[in-house]
């Protein structure tokens, strides 16, 4: 089947080279595309529609060549186009050239995204967009939904290292009328590769710090099938005492071509374990935590005619012990504390491709569930811990997710609308609701305006639920949170120039938070906080549209926002410590033949306060500038790399009383093999 698809009225231009990647653009479509000149960032949340994405700070944008392509993927078609949305894709070509250690602080480089480390090199960090808690952003991998319902704490535990990921797709906004309750303020996609080629890589870090890290990756890929699968160990001695730690990832990933459609599969196992220095309360620094999570997807899906469709069948577990005391543990402490959470899901969508538009439905299953000795209620006969001596799982809970979701988009000359709805059910009960509407228009030949009015929600994670320490105390009656966005914004696409400017509104109501008097000793937590959130955003970048140049990309990005709160008397813990401005500025530049030089400037300011635990004073957030860099040497098969994080050695808290790395430099060396 041939399809011409030029909704827009636009100029078709014939494309010679695409990179035919299992989760790129029209994959879905299972058919022959002519398409319209588009950037490469191309994407969105790995359900392919025709996008325009608009990069940021650490985004690559150049124009690719397509020709007549037979795209044949397991995902379906994407539901929020870059038409009528700010989405953000970061390329395989600028993550192996951005100075950046961890995938966390790749992130950080996006203008809109707050990423609070607990340590350096990924260890932990809480992630949120546009004002959002870390609870409030959805992660999927290779688009299915691996947040955690125990905490969002442990939702970047992703058993994949940065040099493995193809691609990152980012949307900037609600997407709950879509994947469900945890898509409340954005969703973030990580992209491996699935086997599409036969080569093989080994990656080599070392540091300061006693930095030692050791990736090997290998694909190998045929006409029908394909198989990815990479390992690696990283570990460090710790910038200051007690952080320390050890990390492993093994991931797999393959996929298999039958008839018309393709079968799936993802394995993945992470071990994690690392000095918790004051990570959650300052009074004991001699902190420690083991993480380890497991995660398996089958999925199917395939084209017949102009209807697409997937199916997918998930399993993650996550282990989580964590440690007040490491070492020397007074009388008073009884154990650790202990958490298993597992999630079983099946997910089956489609979208059918008509005159009338583009039609997408799906159904999602989902069930979570929390094995503790302090989450959850009492269980009647305890589990023990594995790999424990005498350590039992005391407490339980679980829940039922059922969701099923409609959208529709039509297309007339160049006006795009895009609307739809999700309804939601935990075990059965009551239903909540999630819908929108999303509008552009090209005005000119490379403008676009475009308005979006969303209402999402968040169903509270575990620890929101039963979480009960010294100084916190769970609500097991609290109930969804809500809220309702509006965005308005341009964007302008010309040649190797990309921008957009956008503002935002987003009225959250019931927002669970933790809260409390100032008279009081425990904050609880409470649908009791009402929150404001509003901003503006802008993003700008540009790439030669010819090789050889000097710079080979600028961007700069910035992100101004305020939250007001209506709480009465009530102090907040986590509402109010948002970014109140961040700007980002990168440069990429070559030096010599393959050596090349890259640049990012981030400076932000943070709104709110903490308890500064020696002096005990109210200490509020001090503005900072951070600038990495890295120098890359690119030949045919080997590469080396320095990179300098925290070049200006800068002393900064981003978390209360956590003192963040200075100064860190480290060096790499890959080596790539091509079998044919």
């Amino acid at each position: 089947m041939k399809f011409n698809f030029n909704p827009f009225g636009l100029k078709q231009r014939f494309f010679r080279n695409w990179s035919n990647k299992g989760f790129g653009v029209y994959n879905s479509l299972g058919a022959v595309v002519k398409v319209c000149v588009l950037s490469a960032t191309y994407s969105i949340l790995a359900m392919p529609v025709a996008t325009f994405a608009q990069p940021d700070t650490v985004t690559v944008s150049k124009n690719v060549d397509i020709d007549e392509v037979i795209v044949n993927s397991k995902r379906a078609t994407s539901t929020y186009s870059e038409f009528t949305r700010v989405v953000t894709v970061i390329s395989r070509d600028e993550l192996g050239r951005v100075p950046a250690a961890s995938l966390q602080q790749v992130l950080e480089q996006v203008a809109s995204i707050d990423i609070r480390q607990r340590g350096g090199h990924g260890v932990q960090a809480d992630i949120s967009l546009r004002g959002g808690s870390f609870d409030q952003t959805l992660v999927l991998l290779n688009g299915v939904n691996i947040s955690d319902p125990q905490t969002g704490h442990h939702n970047l535990n992703i058993p994949v290292d940065l040099d493995v990921i193809e691609r990152i797709e980012i949307l900037q906004g609600p997407g709950s009328r879509i994947y469900g309750a945890g898509a409340f303020s954005g969703a973030i996609n990580i992209i491996t590769s699935n086997g599409s080629e036969s080569n093989a890589r080994i990656l080599a870090n070392a540091g300061e710090h006693g930095l030692l890290g050791l990736t090997a990756s290998a694909s190998v890929g045929a006409q029908k099938a394909g198989l990815f699968l990479t390992a690696s160990k990283k570990a460090s001695e710790g910038y200051t005492p007690n952080t320390d730690f050890s990390a492993s990832n093994i991931y797999l990933n393959s996929h298999l071509n039958l008839g018309s459609g393709q079968l799936g599969l993802q394995l993945g196992y992470q071990d994690k374990g690392f000095g918790a220095n004051s990570f959650y309360t300052p009074k004991y620094p001699n902190q420690f935590e083991q993480v380890k999570a497991l995660f398996s997807e089958v999925s199917y899906g395939g084209t017949k005619s102009s209807f697409s469709y997937n199916t997918s069948v998930y399993f993650r577990r996550h282990f989580d012990r964590f440690e007040l005391f490491r070492s020397d543990a007074p009388s008073w402490y009884a154990t650790h504390n202990y958490h298993r959470s597992s999630v079983f899901g099946s997910r089956v969508d489609g979208a059918y491709l008509s005159p009338l538009g583009k039609t997408r439905l799906g159904v999602e299953a989902r069930n979570e569930e929390i094995l503790s000795n302090v989450l959850g209620t009492p269980l009647s006969k305890p589990v023990k811990v594995s790999g424990t001596d005498n350590v039992f799982y005391s407490k339980s809970d679980s829940r039922w997710i059922s969701s099923f979701f409609v959208d529709h988009t039509i297309y007339i000359n160049g006006l795009t609308i895009s609307g739809g709805a999700l309804a939601s059910t935990v075990n059965g009960n009551n239903i909540d609701w999630s819908y929108g509407v999303d509008v552009s228009q090209r005005i000119f030949t490379d403008y676009r305006v475009f308005a979006s009015a969303n209402h999402t929600f968040r169903y509270p994670t575990f620890t929101d639920l039963y979480y009960q320490g010294p100084t916190n105390l769970g609500n097991p009656n609290l109930k969804p949170e809500s809220a309702t966005t509006y965005e308005l914004g341009i964007k302008h696409t010309l040649g190797g120039f990309s921008s957009h400017l956008s503002g935002f509104l987003r009225d959250a109501k019931d927002v669970i938070d933790w809260v409390k008097l100032p008279s009081d000793e425990k904050w609880q937590s409470a649908n009791h906080t009402q929150l404001t959130t509003y901003g503006v955003e802008a993003a700008y970048s540009y790439v030669p549209q010819s090789t050889g140049q000097f710079i080979r990309r600028i961007g700069m990005s910035f992100l101004l926002q305020h939250s007001d709160k209506d709480s009465e008397a009530l102090d907040s813990y986590y509402a109010l410590d948002f970014l109140r401005a961040k700007v980002n500025l990168s440069l990429d530049h070559k030096i010599y033949r393959g050596l090349s030089a890259n640049w990012n400037l981030m400076v932000q300011d943070r709104a709110g306060s903490y308890t500064h635990f020696v002096s005990g004073t109210q200490k509020s957030y001090d503005a900072f500038a951070l600038l990495d860099a890295g120098l890359n040497w690119q030949g045919d098969k080997l590469s080396i790399g320095l990179n300098v994080h925290n070049v200006l050695d800068k002393s900064y808290v981003d978390l209360a009383n956590i003192e963040q790395p200075g100064r860190w430099v480290s060096f790499s060396c890959a080596y790539n093999i091509r079998f044919r």
